[in-house]
């Protein structure tokens, strides 16, 4: 039983009741109502409105099925996996008003993956934040600080010997598709959903407008990664080379089908025995795009222009993904105050 106070008066919430005492909110009514609450028969001479309590699980496919108007159907098809997985067991058939804030503690515990934690709260979240809405809590349990989560995705970038090494052993069909990806910085969905279309040798640019991902063409991940790169020489030069291959069609890659791939698992076991074959680690092939920036800011280019290429909202995102690759000029700055110090000194 908890009361609350609403305009002055004593109100009573108990097992997903509501219930106006008509009593004002003092101390005395408090201990009064709670000596006479211990008796359920008690409860009927009172104003009692009854709000059905939800499980937390009718709440969270509420919300989802809200997402289905906002998100991408591969961003939809992570959340419902996500749901089913990770808070389906979980919370079972749990009222929203048994949930306390231990409990998500110690949900906290079964999920070492950040990212997974995040899009589970993108769910739970707004879940709880309803059920305030609709007076079934009076706050949220997730007031706890998210704990620190050992992220399993580790930038291990390639060297440029390597990518050489990649580039030179992988089989015609696949090695102008690593190579653009590598030249580029672009995304592996966004490598396979290149068409012609998008290629401006005149101009030497690359207009990056969608991405392919579980055999769905769909827009960027981001505002942001809907940009037009550079083309450097060696990409155009392997996009000159694929032109032979596929320039009369619309995909600038298909795969060993003659089709526009599916997804970029589906370079998978093309890719493992590539890495095995060259005697390289094995990393996954979305590794080639932080060789990219990795070997570009390792080489003193421009910050920005690694940005925009990676398709990141700003230089301060890049800096962050790969600061200990970023070159810094050990060599005396010299500033406009330097200058001005020499002029004093000259005038004196």
């Amino acid at each position: 039983m908890k009361f609350y106070n609403r305009n002055g008066m004593l109100y009573v919430r108990k097992n997903g009741m509501r219930i106006s005492t008509k009593l004002l909110d003092t101390v005395e009514n408090r201990k009064l109502f709670e000596s006479y609450a211990k008796n359920d028969e008690f409860f009927k001479k009172f104003d009692v409105k009854k709000n059905t309590v939800p499980t937390i699980l009718d709440l969270c496919e509420e919300i989802l099925k809200e997402k289905e108007t906002t998100l991408k159907k591969t961003s939809l098809k992570a959340y419902n996996s996500l749901y089913h997985s990770r808070i389906v067991p979980y919370f079972d058939k749990m009222l929203v008003t048994e949930f306390k804030p231990k409990d998500v503690f110690e949900w906290y515990k079964t999920i070492q993956d950040k990212r997974t934690i995040i899009t589970c709260e993108a769910i739970l979240k707004p879940a709880f934040e309803r059920a305030i809405l609709f007076e079934h809590i009076e706050s949220s349990p997730f007031i706890i600080k998210r704990p620190k989560t050992n992220s399993e995705y580790t930038i291990m970038p390639f060297t440029i010997d390597e990518i050489n090494k990649i580039i030179e052993i992988s089989p015609n069909r696949v090695k102008n598709l690593i190579a653009v990806a590598f030249y580029s910085g672009m995304r592996i969905g966004e490598v396979i959903g290149l068409k012609w279309q998008d290629i401006d040798f005149l101009d030497k640019t690359i207009s990056v407008k969608r991405t392919i991902t579980s055999g769905i063409e769909q827009s960027p991940k981001t505002k942001s990664s809907e940009r037009v790169i550079d083309m450097i020489t060696q990409c155009e030069n392997h996009l000159l080379a694929q032109r032979k291959f596929t320039g009369l069609g619309e995909y600038v890659f298909l795969s060993v089908d003659l089709r526009p791939y599916h997804s970029s698992s589906s370079l998978a076991y093309t890719w493992k025995r590539i890495l095995k074959e060259a005697d390289i680690k094995y990393r996954s092939i979305y590794q080639l795009r932080h060789s990219f920036a990795s070997n570009m800011l390792s080489n003193g280019e421009n910050e920005l222009w690694v940005a925009q290429m990676m398709g990141h909202k700003s230089s301060n995102t890049t800096r962050t993904k790969y600061s200990k690759y970023l070159k810094v000029n050990r060599h005396k700055k010299i500033t406009f105050l330097d200058t001005m110090d020499t002029k004093l000194a000259h005038s004196c």
